[in-house]
Parts: C-alpha cells; structure tokens; sequence
C-alpha cells in the first residue's frame, strides 16, 4: 500500500479530494456489494437502488444524496474502470438538475489547470421524444432510434429520420445553446426552455458547453437531462450521467446522478503536471 501511495500519491490525493467534497456536500457513502466472477457490473446506480430498496420506505427522507465507490465494467473499451458514482435521488426534477450541474461545477474547478481544457456535452431525452412525436414519428420508430443512438449507431438513427424538417435534424448535431436554442424553438415554438437557459448559465460560466439531442446516454432508464463531461486530449468522457426512473423490485425510483470516470481524470492531471514542468 505504501509503494502504491508513492507512485501515485497525485492520484490518490485529487482522488480524497473529490470524495471530501462529496462529503461536505452533504453525499452519504452507500457500500455496494463488490462484483463477483463471472458478473460484469456496467452501473452502479442499479446496484445502489437494489441496496436502499431493501430499507423500508419510511425510512428514507428525500432528496437522499448519496454515492458510491468501485469498479464498473466499460463493454465498449472491454476493461473495467475506476468509477465514483453519485445519486440526488428524489422528485425534484429540473431543481435537481441545476443541485448536479452546480456540484459537477464545483468539482471542475478544484481539478487542477483543467477547466479552460473541458467541454460539457449536453443532450435531452425527452426533449428528443417531443420532437419526434411533433414530426410525427410513429413510437415503435421513436424506440428504435433511441435504441440506435444509445448504442451510438448515428447513422442508423439518422436513416430513420430522413423526413424531419432541417431544424430538427439539426438539433442532432453538436451546437453553441443559442444555435440549438434557434433551432429547437422551430421544432417546438409552443414549449418554454427557461430551464435549459438555467442549465446553460450554470456550466458555461465555468466550460465549453455544446448541446446535441443525439446525446441520449447509454441507459435506457434516462429520460431527460443527459450530459457528458470530456477533457482535452482525453479519448473517452470522465464524466456521464443525467435524469432518470427506474423500478427496482416493485418500488419507483426517481433522481439524477453521474459516474465520475477515474482513470481518464488521473490521465489528464497527469498530462497537465506534465506540459507545466520545465
């Protein structure tokens, strides 16, 4: 354990300082059982909701927060990862989209030299939804495409939305929130976007945002806010999550959460610690 401290004391360091930030925050550590062999965990949010339904109902106060430390398995790069997973769960809706992205905030900025180097990629599930259904998309055809696009298929998404208006199509594209904004009220002119607005102000003020209705997440259980957080010169995002439902053993759970991806977060402090030294 000591030569594992010595040769990556960085990384053990920024690793407490996220997790004591969690804990002033007011985040309560939940221990989720650890993988077994032949048992290729990809998520630890079902793992933690399996957990806290085992508790009686009226023993929970919500909005819990809560978040959890370990390994998940990765199937699109075959290994697994270092993961910090957290959890607002409660029906606070778009208020506790704005609790997460303030948090997610706070955590970038104690990233060492980092935030001028990060991009926040934001996308809406249900948003996605009315438009499609605007366009009048049939459902079978709304699930398939979801389907495609958490799978990251965005051509065989795309093939199935040739019909859509231009301002539609477009909102499946990276975009600046005034350009997605432009768009999005041709698609949708009867909705009001205060919300997104908030959300936007909260992270550009810190990072790049752009803002992608192809973003869906890889779960089927989100159904709104999705976001993902890159680093420069980083190759996979080090941070996912977004707004979502799910049953677990007959008792509904509703919240936002995001994992926060450690290895990728250890390789851009790393390449930063490097391009300062002499």
């Amino acid at each position: 354990m000591d030569e594992w401290l010595n040769q990556n004391h960085r990384e053990y360091e920024l690793m407490m300082m996220v997790i004591n930030q969690f804990l002033e925050q007011g985040f309560y550590p939940v221990p989720t059982a650890p993988a077994q062999a032949g048992h290729y965990r990809e998520d630890h949010t079902q793992s933690i909701l399996e957990l806290l339904s085992s508790f009686p109902e009226s023993h929970i106060q919500f909005p819990l927060q809560v978040f959890s430390l370990g390994p998940v398995y990765d199937p699109g790069y075959g290994r697994w990862a270092e993961t910090i997973d957290v959890e607002i769960l409660g029906s606070g809706g778009s208020r506790h989209d704005l609790l997460a992205l303030e948090l997610i905030m706070r955590l970038v900025a104690t990233w060492p030299n980092l935030a001028s180097h990060t991009l926040m990629v934001m996308g809406h599930v249900g948003l996605l939804n009315q438009v499609l259904v605007t366009e009048s998309v049939p459902e079978i055809t709304i699930n398939q495409i979801l389907a495609y696009l958490r799978a990251g298929n965005l051509v065989a998404a795309e093939s199935l939305m040739t019909h859509l208006s231009q301002a539609s199509r477009q909102l499946l594209l990276s975009e600046p929130f005034g350009d997605f904004l432009e768009n999005l009220r041709k698609s949708l002119p009867q909705a009001d976007f205060e919300h997104l607005s908030q959300l936007e102000q909260i992270v550009h003020q810190h990072v790049e945002t752009r803002w992608d209705l192809s973003l869906t997440g890889n779960w089927s259980y989100y159904t709104d806010l999705v976001f993902s957080l890159y680093l420069k010169d980083v190759g996979q995002p080090v941070l996912n999550g977004g707004r979502f439902a799910l049953d677990i053993h007959g008792r509904s759970w509703q919240g936002i959460g995001f994992t926060l991806y450690l290895d990728p977060l250890y390789q851009a402090v790393r390449q930063e610690m490097g391009s300062l030294m002499p």
